[in-house]
């Protein structure tokens, strides 16, 4: 299971993994920031990596 990390101090809350996740692994917080809610169901794409205008998410695999 690949590891998706989010770093709060950059991520802007725009929104663009949410809408580019086949699996909708993520979501805004209370603080209009995105989180990993649903890490397990990550398909490793990567998509969310390419997208983040901030450069603020990670995955494991995606190197």
């Amino acid at each position: 299971m690949a590891v998706v990390t989010v770093d709060q101090d950059k991520c802007s809350g725009c929104g663009e993994c949410i809408s580019v996740c086949p699996a909708s692994v993520f979501e805004l917080n209370n603080e209009g920031k995105s989180v990993v809610a649903r890490p397990e169901d990550c398909q490793e794409c990567c998509a969310c990596v390419e997208v983040c205008p901030e450069s603020a998410i990670t995955v494991d695999v995606c190197k």
